[in-house]
């Protein structure tokens, strides 16, 4: 009889104990004793083979694939066949005016140019120096000897300078088809590139003879014969290349003889942020007259923001297959949100699109995009972001759709948690474990809120409630969530808030479905909730028992905090739609040292709440408490 070895089984000792199975049922060696023998030995290296070459198999397999892969040249190289280039370092950048002072400097002409690189900036922050340049050229015209700088190309908008150290290489192009040029730098932040094609060395040396400017393909709306286009992308050794097409699929390419001129900045990336003021650390020449750091002025309109790390190994796993998917143009919201969060992730955190057809108040032909921006952007540079986004789906969207920004809504949620605590199963205090389920809680919605499309799960909350210590023995909750209005003080207005789930219906229960915080209203603290209707029913014969009855209903009222009714109906909510309407509300102060007032509401369904379109689900520990109700088992 003969047996087959398992060509599956990729353990060492279970390959090494087949081995043997396979060797006893062959006649000869049925009563080896091949622990003692040399055999043994033997066994053991084919054993490791077999699983060293099953290893590298299993390994080389798996960054054959996207969704496996875990080296970053595997995953760059597949996500490059997708069309999908991984985002490089990026500098911060700062928005500034600067002028030059040339009052009594003879000589000078009205207008002046200056190239990128030409303005040098330095800023400190953490006692660390960062320069910062310009990368777009700048004209200036004089006014009373006075020299302010604009934008070349866009003189309504203020100057940006980037952080970084500009760099220079050039190479001399050879006759080899689909060369590609190295940049030995993994610093570089390829989208403040510029690259020049100079006719020859001698041009190239003088930078005085005849070029042409490149355009990244990836800036690139159309491309034909006359196209002069690069690419820019990280290599597999970290490093970075510039490759330009054959002649034909990216249009003109360099030619022999020609020299290819890459000036870029090598960054810092995300260090550099919050930088708010900076000098200058350079003179500048004006024709043939050099001005002196002393006479240039350079204001910060906006600190430095954008900067940051190269894209990561999971961020470049996600975003290739919705980039793919988009193929460069905006068809489904999800193609809003993959082509935005790709040309300004360093300024956005998370960004949620949805049509308008599927809004609460219907707007066809609307695209609604929520964003989350990075933290220290100020209010000109989420400005200055979104007229860019707006600007990218007017080159991209195939439909005349409207985009329309909308700010994430934030749906808090408050635990009241009971948890079942045996001491007999632990040496540490009520009080300890305690704070132990508190950390578990708060660790669970860091991990699985926060962001949008996130969804609170009440059963898996209370999974790591339970696994906090062996001493915790079982665990229940009740879930209540809110969202916060701002009051325009002493001012009458209506109030709609708008909350991701239904409502508990007011008939189920005796207590408020619906309520808020308390404010002020006429002299008097009062908060609003839904009615509750107290009856009083007589019932029997003979004995007549009274028996007392609450009834609830979605109609709003406003009372004091011992109950006392100020105003009947004030508002209503919809248990469907979960949505809750407060109508001609005037606040007279809110406690507290808050500008808001809290709208609470207890879910119909208390195991899942879904962030939908730009909601985003958050804890409230302020309002959540824990309570262990102690078993013991002995």
């Amino acid at each position: 009889m003969t047996t087959t070895i398992k060509s599956t089984e990729l353990d060492f000792q279970t390959i090494k104990e087949n081995l043997k199975t396979y060797l006893k049922t062959t006649g000869e060696f049925n009563d080896y004793d091949f622990e003692g023998s040399g055999i043994s030995s033997v066994l053991d290296v084919l054993a490791y083979n077999t699983h060293y070459n099953a290893l590298q198999t299993n390994f080389a397999l798996n960054e054959s694939f996207l969704v496996t892969a875990q080296l970053r040249p595997s995953v760059i190289s597949l996500s490059e066949s997708l069309g999908y280039v991984p985002d490089s370092k990026k500098s911060a950048q700062a928005t500034i005016a600067f002028s030059v002072n040339a009052v009594g400097i003879s000589g000078l002409d009205e207008n002046y140019a200056l190239q990128p690189g030409d303005l040098v900036c330095r800023g400190t922050r953490d006692d660390v120096d960062y320069t910062f340049t310009n990368r777009l050229a700048l004209k200036a015209t004089r006014v009373n000897g006075i020299y302010t700088f604009l934008p070349l190309t866009s003189p309504d908008d203020p100057i940006t300078i980037h952080e970084g150290e500009t760099r220079k290489l050039q190479f001399i192009v050879g006759d080899a088809i689909d060369a590609v040029y190295v940049l030995p730098d993994q610093e570089i932040d390829i989208s403040t590139a510029i690259i020049k094609v100079y006719e020859d060395q001698g041009a190239a040396i003088t930078q005085g003879g005849e070029f042409s400017m490149y355009t990244n393909l990836l800036d690139a709306s159309t491309i034909n014969s006359l196209s002069r286009l690069y690419v820019l992308r990280e290599s597999p050794n970290a490093y970075y290349e510039v490759s330009f097409g054959n002649g034909t699929s990216l249009g003109v390419a360099p030619t022999g003889g020609n020299v290819v001129e890459v000036d870029y900045l090598r960054t810092n990336g995300a260090s550099a942020n919050g930088i708010a003021a900076v000098d200058v650390v350079s003179s500048i020449t004006l024709g043939t007259t050099v001005i002196d750091p002393a006479n240039i002025t350079v204001s910060v309109i906006q600190r430095a923001a954008g900067g940051g790390e190269k894209e990561s190994i999971e961020s470049i796993r996600k975003n290739a297959p919705y980039q793919f998917a988009a193929q460069n143009r905006m068809v489904t919201s999800d193609d809003y949100s993959t082509l935005i969060l790709k040309k300004y992730s360093t300024f956005i955190d998370d960004i949620q699109s949805w049509g308008g057809e599927d809004d609460p108040e219907p707007d066809y032909g609307t695209v609604f995009t929520s964003i989350v921006w990075k933290e220290n952007l100020n209010a000109t540079a989420i400005t200055n972001t979104r007229q860019g986004i707006i600007a990218l789906a007017d080159q991209f969207q195939i439909a005349s759709f409207s985009l329309t920004f909308t700010d994430p809504t934030i749906t808090y949620i408050s635990t009241e948690v009971f948890f079942q605590f045996n001491p007999s199963l632990t040496g540490t205090s009520p009080s300890s474990i305690r704070a132990l389920v508190d950390q578990s809680i708060i660790d669970y919605f860091l991990e699985n809120t926060g962001k949008f499309s996130q969804v609170f799960r009440l059963s898996n909350m209370l999974t790591d409630i339970d696994a906090t210590d062996p001493s915790v023995l079982s665990s229940r909750a009740n879930i209540i969530i809110n969202r916060r209005i701002v009051p325009q003080l002493a001012t009458k207005r209506d109030y709609t808030i708008i909350f991701p789930t239904p409502l508990r219906d007011p008939a189920s229960s005796t207590s408020p479905t619906v309520y808020t915080g308390q404010f002020s209203y006429e002299n008097q603290t009062v908060i609003i909730r839904n009615k509750l209707d107290q009856r009083t029913l007589i019932s029997g014969a003979g004995v007549v028992p009274v028996v007392f009855e609450v009834q609830a209903s979605n109609t709003l009222e406003m009372v004091t905090v011992e109950g006392d009714l100020v105003l009947d109906n004030v508002g209503s909510y919809d248990k469907l739609t979960g949505i809750v309407t407060i109508t001609a509300l005037i606040v007279e102060a809110v406690p507290n040292s808050v500008n808001y007032i809290k709208v609470f509401a207890v879910p119909a369904n208390q195991s899942v709440i879904n962030s939908v379109r730009n909601n985003i689900v958050k804890y409230d520990a302020d309002q959540s408490f824990t309570q262990a109700i102690i078993v013991d088992t002995r």
